[in-house]
This record gives C-alpha cells, structure tokens and sequence, in this order.
C-alpha cells in the first residue's frame, strides 16, 4: 500500500510539474513569437547554409579532366573552366527557395500577430526583415535562370548565391534584434 502512494505521489508530481512548465493560456494572445520566430529564423538560417553549401559545391568542382575519344586523351582548350551539374544546381536553388517560401510564411503569421496587437515598432521590423527576404527572393529566381541551363554559369551562380546571402545575413540580422526586443516585452522575458 505504501508503495501504491509513493507511485501515485511521484505520478502527481511528475503531471504537475509538467503542467507548471506549460505557458499560460493567454501566452499566444499577448504576442508569444517563440514557434514562429525561431522557426523563421531556422528557415532563413536553413536558406543560408544551402546557399553556402552551393557555393562551396562550385567553388570545389574542378575543371572535367581529359577526355578519351578515338583512343587518345583530348586535353581541353582552357582547364580552367569550372563545370557544375545542372542537377545539383537546380536541387539547391528548389532547396534555397524551398527555405525562403518558409521563412515568408513563419514571417507573414508574426505580421498578423503584431498587426492584430497594433504593435508597430514590430510591423516596422518586420518590413524591413521582408525587404531583405524579398531581395534574397529576387536574386533566387535568377538563380534559378541560370540553374535551368545546360551549362550552369559558375561565376554568375557565384555571384547570385553572394547577394542571396547578403540579402539573408541582414534579415536574420534584423529578425534577430526583433526577437530579443520582443522577449524583453514578455512578461518573465530576460
């Protein structure tokens, strides 16, 4: 019996304190961006490493090596030249837009949760997060032009991934302060 009330008591408190770590039930209404602000942050992070990854791709592809044809090797006019498979260029551009249309949404939910809250030093950042976002999307697309070639052109994929990536550091720079200024609003924020 004894051991029945211990089972019972340590059952109890394991329930109640779970309970006491859940936030409150007005969290969501008083502006709590923790789900949606970390995850558009993780998606424009996510973006950014896809981006990086593609650019190490790039810069790491060396020239095609000789050629054999009719029994000899054909040396090629100018080894310099960096071939990139369309195949994974056009996987990380489906992947770097796959990450970017996230962020827009985690991003697009935030806006509805200060517009409904008339916070507009929030909305203030939030449009200049979406400038950037959408300056990364504009280099996207033509990312995507030049992915959908036959023959990938290196520099100028190199040179989208580039602004793409500006483009990102600096909203995931500005979503950054946003959430640190929005957890000191919450009450219990550090």
């Amino acid at each position: 019996m004894k051991s029945l009330a211990v089972i019972l008591l340590a059952v109890v408190a394991l329930f109640a304190s779970t309970a006491l770590a859940q936030p409150s039930a007005d969290a969501k209404a008083r502006g709590r961006f923790n789900f949606y602000g970390r995850s558009a942050r993780s998606a424009m992070h996510g973006a950014r490493e896809s981006v990086s990854s593609f650019r190490d791709y790039v810069r790491g592809t060396q020239p095609l090596p000789g050629q054999i044809g009719g029994g000899e090797v054909v040396v090629r006019e100018s080894p310099s030249v960096v071939v990139v498979s369309p195949q994974i260029a056009q996987a990380a551009a489906d992947e770097i837009g796959d990450y970017i249309t996230k962020s827009e949404k985690h991003l697009a939910w935030m806006r509805r949760q200060a517009e409904a809250r008339q916070d507009k030093e929030t909305v203030a950042s939030l449009d200049s997060i979406d400038r950037n976002l959408a300056e990364a999307k504009r280099n996207h697309v033509t990312l995507c032009s030049c992915c959908m070639e036959d023959n990938v052109d290196a520099k100028a994929a190199m040179a989208c991934c580039q602004t793409i990536d500006d483009a990102l550091g600096k909203a995931i720079s500005e979503h950054d302060s946003l959430m640190k200024r929005l957890s000191e609003k919450q009450p219990g924020g550090k």
